[in-house]
């Protein structure tokens, strides 16, 4: 399997695809600490301040692997390269957790790059802005670890089983958005529901009013979703405001996807 890996890796730094990725996380981590930064100066919790350079990564990256994974290897079925890899002996097994492996490193190298964007301004930050609590912060970088690791797994499970050249990307950031939108409409929920505020409505004659909603207890559904959702584990780890639960959906989600991964991709018919 190693060889295997070897190869991704050795394609991947050749694709133009991966290299944008790369240059696009520049902007993105100098976007993520500047925010943060301005955001601190004007009167919020500390905890966004570290949280968002650190664990802001995972925000948008679904997107970003949907595209970066759609197009490096949308060619393993048109150019013949996982039946190549069949007839040289190796297994399915092995062909599927490489491929996992190597997307996974692609992600983390993604990562890094936005790390080291914002690296040059940790000393200023740590002379001029409180240092933030240990435990949450090694909290929240485990669960963004994990959460990658997920959208990794979710990515590979499509990019495995779709043989069709021109569908797999479209699929992939499809899903991506979708889950996107669907995270921020759980997170409005949830904001709604805990902190209460103001909602507009329209009553049975079509007029709009504004209704208040005191603070209360989000339902069983929207405290799930809020916990599972990539897009509001990402929320939250920028806040860092993490569950132990939280990383337990993404160590979940990664598990599952694999093991269907599998499971499918055994009994698929490759020609």
């Amino acid at each position: 399997m190693g060889n295997l890996i070897r190869a991704h890796m050795a394609r991947l730094w050749k694709t133009p695809v991966f290299w944008l990725a790369l240059i696009v996380m520049v902007p993105y981590g100098l976007g993520l600490s500047g925010s943060a930064i301005g955001d601190f100066q004007s009167g919020a919790a500390s905890a966004g301040l570290w949280g968002q350079p650190l664990c802001g990564f995972c925000l948008l990256i679904g997107i970003i692997l949907a595209a970066v994974f759609g197009l490096f290897f949308d060619g393993e079925y048109a150019d013949g390269t996982i039946r190549n890899k069949l007839i040289a002996g190796h297994g399915r097994a092995s062909i599927y957790l490489a491929t996992l492996a190597a997307g996974f490193l692609a992600a983390l190298a993604l990562y890094g790059v936005e790390l080291l964007v914002w690296l040059p301004r940790l000393p200023w930050m740590v002379k001029n802005f409180p240092a933030p609590e240990p435990g949450r912060l090694a909290l929240c970088l485990g669960g963004t670890v994990l959460l990658l690791a997920g959208y990794c797994s979710l990515c590979v499970l499509f990019c495995m089983l779709i043989q069709r050249r021109s569908l797999l990307a479209v699929v992939l950031i499809l899903l991506m958005v979708v889950l996107f939108f669907a995270g921020i409409q759980v997170q409005d929920a949830w904001e709604t529901a805990t902190h209460g505020g103001m909602q507009l409505m329209i009553d049975e004659a079509g007029q709009q009013q504004w209704v208040f909603h005191e603070p209360g207890q989000a339902g069983t559904l929207t405290a799930f979703l809020y916990d599972a959702l990539p897009v509001c584990q990402a929320y939250r780890y920028m806040e860092l405001d993490a569950s132990p639960m939280m990383l337990v959906w993404s160590a979940a989600l990664t598990i599952l996807t694999t093991a269907l991964g599998l499971v499918l991709f055994k009994r698929k018919d490759i020609k």
